[in-house]
């Protein structure tokens, strides 16, 4: 029987505290730059981990230190074991995407319902529908752009990392998404303007949560 995902990780928390502080580091790198690999299964991941910690520890306890364990090259160790896998980067991106998405959409439309039970306002066409299309297509280059910044600089342990990532992702996550919300709006703001009762977007916000949940459910 397979042991949850959850059990997986608990094991691995428990079984990483043998490790010296110096071997942690390096277990710790090759655990994240596994785990923020798009390509494998959430549970395939935390099967590895586990497999190797186990090989770790036997190692360590007959005085290897855990560097010389992944041959002196941690990412490299790391790619050869995932090459060996499946790809499923694809359906890991949609998941997260459509994630994202239907709950953007959820609060978007939200508050715009809740906004139109206030002031009757006109929306653009355009503009609505240009932000439909961007957001997800925008989505999966967020993700996958974020996912990349967080792999690359895992094995960066210079005084600047922190900064550099904080930067990067800041720049993906913070002002990318502005424009794709920005962008429609300020193009199209005149354009083909009608008025949708504040009711169809409370509907939409409804179907939009119920989806989201839905896709929650299943991970």
């Amino acid at each position: 029987m397979e042991k949850p995902v959850e059990v997986l990780i608990q094991e691995n928390n428990l079984k990483r505290k043998q490790l010296n502080e110096e071997d942690l580091q390096v277990y710790e790198d090759f655990l994240l730059y596994i785990r923020t690999d798009l390509r494998v299964n959430e549970y395939d991941s935390e099967v590895i981990l586990n497999d190797v910690l186990d090989h770790l520890l036997e190692a360590t306890s007959h005085g290897m230190s855990a560097i010389e364990f992944f041959g002196h090259d941690v990412k490299a160790h790391a790619d050869e074991i995932l090459q060996e896998l499946p790809n499923e980067s694809n359906k890991a991106i949609m998941n997260m995407v459509l994630l994202g998405v239907s709950f953007f959409y959820f609060v978007y439309f939200a508050a715009s319902g809740i906004a139109g039970i206030f002031t009757e306002y006109k929306t653009s066409i355009l503009s609505l529908v240009s932000m439909l299309i961007i957001v997800p297509i925008g989505g999966v280059f967020i993700i996958k752009t974020l996912f990349s910044i967080i792999q690359n600089h895992i094995f960066d342990h210079s005084k600047y990392k922190n900064i550099k990532e904080m930067a990067y992702s800041g720049i993906v996550v913070g002002v990318i998404p502005a424009l794709l919300i920005i962008l429609p709006n300020v193009l199209f703001k005149d354009m083909t303007q009608v008025y949708i009762p504040w009711w169809v977007y409370l509907i939409l916000s409804i179907g939009c949560y119920l989806l989201y949940r839905t896709i929650k459910s299943k991970k």
